[in-house]
């Protein structure tokens, strides 16, 4: 039986980059690295993904975690307080940006506006 994720780990250790074709804040101190040691760091790095000081994280009852930004989340929530108290859903419409959407929509498909 296959073992593909040692492999996959072998056919990348063997495979060496030269630091110049790398980002600079992967290039390490020899004048290669192999592919291996570039998927770690880009592994390592996504998990300590750095988060946008304005998004706030906010765990879901089914374990996925949201982020946006705090006003977002109290919208998502007044939806999600709706939907189990089986009410109709009270969107909160920003009229000023609706209508500058309707217009830049307009007028990407050609229409004429009168002002």
């Amino acid at each position: 039986m296959i073992d593909f994720e040692k492999a996959e780990r072998t056919i990348l250790e063997a495979i060496d980059v030269p630091k110049e074709w790398l980002p600079e804040s992967y290039r390490g101190e020899r004048s290669h690295r192999n592919l291996w040691s570039v998927e770690k760091e880009y592994r390592r790095r996504i998990k300590e993904k750095e988060v946008d000081p304005h998004s706030v994280s906010v765990k879901i009852k089914d374990g996925e975690i949201r982020e946006g930004t705090p006003e977002r989340l109290e919208r998502l929530e007044n939806y999600a307080n709706d939907v189990a108290n089986e009410r109709d859903i009270d969107y909160n419409v920003n009229e000023d940006r609706l209508y500058r959407n309707q217009q830049a929509f307009a007028e990407a498909i050609g229409l004429e506006l009168e002002v």
